[in-house]
């Protein structure tokens, strides 16, 4: 099986509307720039990046977490509390999964949009201390072994998510989850989350991350000339 980088010219507008701040296809087959979340909850977890995918895993009972988060400045942060973070996500095993916008660490706060498949719900959520309080959600069916696009947008207090199956260019135009909130204005870190939770000693968390894309601007993939894919011919 052979993957291509291609760059997906998107003659939507004739100006460039947002610029990008950050893309990691993961075809260099390292996750360097990730910070990796590996104590506490998180002592088991593992991360690699496996045929062009970042795949984050966790075993064992009660919670099991893994989060990885990285920024467009050199210190792991981003430059701009407003961005439009877009990533695929195949979710394996797992309760949640999805993405992490002005994440703070170690504390682990900030934004939330996940996907409960077991639950068929896209969820977008708050992370404080205490866990996530839920700001917004939706019923959308969800499948694990699938991968879907997440979009996950931040413009000073707003804050809108989307799911979709499909291709860059299947985007649906509305929103699925919204809110207002002014908690976290600082503009953190964009990050990989996925969790479960079980009494069983063998328990797996296992989601794999691909085309993480960051822009400035606020709108949809609509409003950007261009995103970063990968094409997989057998």
């Amino acid at each position: 099986m052979k993957v291509f980088s291609l760059f997906l010219v998107l003659v939507l507008y004739t100006t460039l509307l947002g610029g990008v701040l950050l893309e990691d296809d993961f075809s260099d087959g390292n996750d360097d720039g990730w910070l990796k979340w590996t104590e506490g909850y998180a002592s088991n977890a593992s991360y690699e990046v496996a045929e062009g995918e970042y795949h984050l895993m966790n075993s064992g009972p009660g919670w099991i977490p893994a989060a990885s988060h990285t920024g467009d400045l050199a210190n792991g942060t981003m430059s701009s509390s407003d961005y439009s973070i877009l990533v695929k996500v195949t979710p394996e095993a797992c309760y949640r999964a999805g993405i992490l916008a002005r994440g703070f660490m170690p504390s682990f706060t900030g934004y939330i949009l996940v996907m409960i498949p077991s639950e068929n719900k896209l969820v977008l959520s708050k992370m404080m201390s205490t866990g996530p309080q839920t700001l917004d959600l939706t019923t959308v069916p969800l499948q694990y072994g699938q991968a879907y696009w997440l979009r996950l947008t931040l413009e000073g207090t707003s804050i809108q998510g989307k799911v979709w199956q499909g291709s860059v260019a299947d985007e649906p135009s509305g929103w699925m989850v919204e809110t207002v909130d002014g908690q976290y204005q600082n503009p953190g870190r964009i990050g990989a989350f996925c969790c479960n939770f079980s009494s069983d000693s063998k328990a797996l968390t296992s989601v794999y991350y691909d085309d993480v894309l960051v822009t400035s601007d606020q709108g949809s993939l609509l409003a950007v000339s261009w995103a970063h894919i990968k094409v997989t011919v057998d």
